[in-house]
């Protein structure tokens, strides 16, 4: 079973994200990888890997090494992923992120792949993140910003991502901090009805990681069963 955890820009909370939806179906005993196929502003590893395994206690994971499963490409220039793989004299190949998903996939339960940027941030200057996401078939959570703003970006993410045939599982709200409450409420009721998608909820910002846990682990059963759900009546991977 996979899980494509995509943004609608950067910055939105995809790491973080990502992580607490690790840890709480960790905490369920299943057996979860993840994955980041591009990470850029560091050459020797994907620091938000290392974030996210230190988070599960998975010390065993090569989460270090430039060309592992876990982290397929790692650029020093902090930069869109087509522009660091120039300036680093080198192109992001489809294949190798392909070959290091197949393996990885078929080494856990589940397999979650945090994105790179927004949905059409370009790999290269001949491919979009969009356009692998929907080669690979993947199912598709968005992590968007709870406030002012991310209708538009929202609404967008969902419209290019439907535009490729992507499923799309729902939208995860993720809390800045100092959001009109108004606002908020808004925004998970329009993004849900315009948008024609669940919004699982928002996850308030906090101080630790951890505290989050309780939160989010009610969504993270939510998104399982509808992983499931797709897995039983599209065939999903």
């Amino acid at each position: 079973m996979i899980l494509f955890v995509a943004g609608t820009d950067t910055g939105v909370g995809k790491t973080f994200i990502t992580a607490l939806l690790a840890k709480a179906l960790v905490d369920q005993g299943i057996d979860v990888k993840v994955q980041k196929w591009v990470s850029t502003g560091n050459s020797d590893l994907s620091e938000d890997c290392v974030f996210i395994y230190e988070l599960l206690e998975n010390k065993s994971q090569d989460t270090t090494g430039f060309g592992s499963d876990v982290a397929p490409y790692c650029l020093p220039f902090p930069a869109s992923p087509h522009l660091a793989a120039e300036q680093a004299g080198m192109t992001i190949e489809a294949e190798v992120i392909r070959e290091a998903f197949t393996r990885l996939e078929s080494s856990c339960e589940i397999l979650i792949v945090e994105g790179v940027g927004g949905v059409l941030v370009p790999l290269s200057r001949a491919m979009l993140l969009a356009d692998l996401v929907a080669d690979l078939n993947l199912p598709a959570l968005i992590v968007a910003r709870s406030g002012l703003g991310t209708l538009n970006h929202t609404l967008l993410t969902l419209e290019a991502m439907r535009h490729r045939n992507i499923q799309i599982v729902g939208v995860l709200l993720n809390s800045q901090g100092g959001e009109d409450s108004s606002i908020v409420r808004d925004n998970q009721r329009t993004i849900a009805d315009m948008g024609q998608v669940e919004v699982f909820g928002v996850l308030p910002k906090v101080k630790s990681p951890l505290d989050a846990i309780s939160l989010i682990a009610p969504m993270a059963g939510r998104i399982l069963n509808v992983l499931k759900d797709l897995e039983h009546t599209t065939g999903l991977p």
